[in-house]
């Protein structure tokens, strides 16, 4: 690949730095994980159980397995990760793990009547983030980053 950098003894491949597609995924990340940091410090949660909690109560209205290897799938979040913010989450009276009816070496995670009311506050919270967030690009352009970011997560899954 011919590097596009005048200097030759550089390693950066790009003249300026936001022609790197990957630092502009770094910057946009930080940006939006910091406006959600202050809506999940209001809430007590981390991003991550915020992820699986939202994934949860979607699997419910989808009427799919509550099961910790679809939140795995679901959330792109390793297993390990998950157990412990799971466990956290348990701690914290807001979810419950239970073997399935169905299948007994599948764990199941309930919501406790405190973690449903909290996911549903939380969920309009982000929501309303989200569309301020979003609110700088039309609705062509919003539909455009949404099929290209479905693309990459496509592209570059397991």
């Amino acid at each position: 690949m011919k590097k596009q950098n005048a200097s030759e003894s550089s390693p950066f491949k790009h003249d300026q730095a936001d022609d790197s597609p990957g630092f502009l995924l770094w910057k946009l990340v930080a940006l939006w994980q910091g406006k959600l940091a202050r809506i999940f410090g209001e809430f007590s949660i981390t991003q991550t159980q915020f992820a699986i909690m939202a994934s949860l109560l979607w699997f419910e209205q989808q009427h799919e397995p509550p099961t910790q290897a679809r939140l795995v799938e679901h959330a792109k979040i390793d297993k390990m990760t998950l157990s412990k913010a799971i466990r956290k989450l348990e701690e914290a009276g807001l979810v419950h793990r239970e073997h399935s009816a169905i299948d007994t070496r599948s764990i199941q995670v309930r919501f406790t009547a405190n973690g449903r009311k909290l996911i549903h506050q939380t969920i309009v919270a982000v929501e309303r983030a989200d569309d301020e967030f979003f609110s700088c690009l039309t609705e062509q352009q919003l539909a455009s980053y949404k099929a290209l970011t479905i693309s990459i997560i496509a592209g570059n899954s397991p």
